[in-house]
């Protein structure tokens, strides 16, 4: 009866969360590289169908998620337009065509919500964390305080890549516990292949690694994740080096159903299978990202970055509360570590190497780093568990009810603030700065802020309504990102061919994001619009003639 009280909470809570999210997921818009992901599934299917090469650098990218919200994309165009919907309608646009601002952005509609569900996952998976580490009646206060990591919320909508592969690498950490758990408590004479439990699960494990290799390659580090947790575990169980060898058979299953998964949904990969991987972690550890960063006010390539580029966007997208008690877990872990159970100690470990392991490895190897924290989405629903842990262990040391309920308004209070500035920027979520480090305003030339272009839907909206009929417009940055908002009597020039920046006459009105410096193209036209949150400006409207 207790459990499915706990049960009924967490069910309650990420309804809450999903309502929210699905009747806000029409406010987002779209983001810079969400055209190059859709064009990820017809490259691949032209391979597979045509033999033509995948382009550039494609071939080394996910695809399984980007090809879930294809199908579901199709399946819903065959059940409004009946059996003689033609699935392959949009294939022959040509890049340009203002088709194909209107293929993406029907799209979209559907992509972006299957992002939000997906996303739920992590949700469901930190509130399993917590179940496990600090009691399952305190499991559903994990959820909303992921929720409360704006990053984290505001990249749910419409990052095709970070955001899965978040969701299911979390879940990879909460369920790798129990699987450690069961192979460490398995009687010895259990731990053999065959029709059995362990088999079924080692075989399960090893697909959901190949699902998260699928969307990012960085999922096969829990190959290795689980099995050092296993270690580290055993030997702190008194159960050293040769218990742990006992079950090298499950870790060899769990590396074939890895490997199976993996080619299976990467078709480049087909011809020549661990060729693929190996070109494929040696671009993606090198990967010569041809944009810049704008950090502590420079304007610096992927590689001239300083080592503390990733903690220094932690330090100041991270709120402040949830610094400090990560810090506390930190300090809590270690003092309980001996007392936890097995199960507990694998959870603790797996959730530490997915919040540390990866950042450390990239600072390390002075990595090509951009876009802030948005590589490495994945570490912030271990850090939401781990705060809420610390909280819960610190309110189960109070003794008067009167102390307990003061705590709950202390952390109510210091939360708040989240919550007001999310709101306040939404839904620009994802460019959410903490008050220590000054918010949007203060931070404004100092940092990225809307990289990703989403401001441009706002932007174009504005014009839909206060431009004149027919009007010619300009786009500062990638043009798709409002077309697919505008209103069919626009005709948009490329700044770059058809006005060659200006100096072959001006469009009617010139609609930028605050990117490498686009907003100043064409500096004489006057302003007539921004778009802004607390303070700052996200993009920027011209009228030049």
């Amino acid at each position: 009866m207790f459990m499915q009280r706990a049960y009924l909470k967490i069910v309650a809570v990420i309804a809450a969360i999903a309502l929210l999210g699905f009747s806000t997921v029409g406010n987002y818009g779209a983001s810079w590289d969400e055209g190059t992901e859709i064009s990820i599934v017809k490259y691949n299917f032209e391979w597979i169908v045509k033999g033509r090469e995948i382009p550039k650098d494609l071939k080394y990218y996910g695809v399984l998620f980007n090809f879930t919200a294809e199908v579901a994309y199709q399946a819903q165009q065959l059940f409004q337009q009946g059996l003689n919907y033609n699935p392959l309608q949009d294939q022959t646009l040509e890049e340009g065509d203002r088709g194909v601002a209107e293929a993406i952005y029907k799209r979209l509609k559907v992509k972006h919500s299957l992002t939000f569900l997906v996303s739920l996952i992590a949700y469901i998976a930190v509130a399993g964390i917590v179940g496990i580490l600090a009691g399952w009646e305190f499991a559903w206060i994990a959820p909303p305080f992921l929720v409360l990591l704006p990053r984290f919320w505001g990249h749910s909508f419409f990052n095709p890549k970070d955001v899965p592969f978040a969701a299911l690498f979390t879940l990879g950490t909460w369920l790798g516990a129990y699987l450690i758990d069961r192979y460490i408590q398995a009687k010895p004479k259990y731990i053999r292949l065959g029709k059995n439990a362990l088999t079924n699960y080692s075989i399960l494990y090893g697909i959901l690694i190949g699902l998260v290799t699928g969307i990012r390659v960085g999922g096969f580090f829990l190959l290795f994740f689980l099995p050092l947790t296993h270690l580290i575990v055993g030997i702190s169980k008194g159960k050293f080096l040769h218990y742990f060898l006992s079950c090298w058979k499950f870790y060899l299953l769990i590396g074939f159903a890895w490997a199976a998964t993996t080619t299976l949904i990467h078709p480049a990969s087909w011809s020549n299978p661990v060729q693929w991987f190996i070109a494929t972690l040696q671009y993606l550890s090198s990967h010569a990202w041809p944009g810049k960063n704008t950090f502590a006010g420079q304007s610096l390539s992927a590689t001239e970055i300083p080592w503390y580029y990733l903690p220094q966007w932690f330090h100041i997208t991270t709120p402040v509360i949830f610094q400090v008690t990560l810090l506390l877990a930190l300090i809590l872990l270690t003092i309980k570590y001996k007392k936890l159970n097995t199960l507990q100690q694998a959870c603790a470990i797996l959730v530490l190497l997915q919040i540390f392991f990866l950042p450390i490895v990239a600072i390390l190897k002075q990595s090509a780093l951009y876009n802030g924290i948005r590589q490495f989405i994945f570490v912030l629903p271990g850090i939401a568990a781990l705060c809420v842990i610390a909280l819960i262990w610190i309110y189960q040391t109070l003794q008067k009810k009167g102390f307990k309920l003061f705590y709950i308004a202390l952390i109510i209070v210091l939360l708040s603030p989240i919550a007001v500035d999310a709101i306040a920027v939404h839904p620009y979520e994802y460019v959410y700065f903490n008050r220590l480090a000054g918010g949007l305003k203060n931070t404004y030339g100092q940092y990225d802020h809307d990289y990703w272009g989403l401001s441009l839907r706002e932007g174009m909206e504005w014009l839909n309504v206060n431009a004149q009929p027919n009007s010619t417009i300009s786009i500062g940055g990638q043009p798709y990102l409002a077309q697919m908002y505008a209103d069919s009597h626009f005709k948009f020039l490329d700044i770059e061919e058809d006005l060659r920046y200006g100096k072959k006459g001006k469009p009617d009105y010139y609609l930028s994001m605050h990117y490498l410096n686009l907003q100043g193209v064409f500096s004489d036209c006057p302003i007539v619009h921004q778009v802004k949150r607390q303070g700052a400006s996200l993009a920027t409207i011209k009228k030049c003639s």
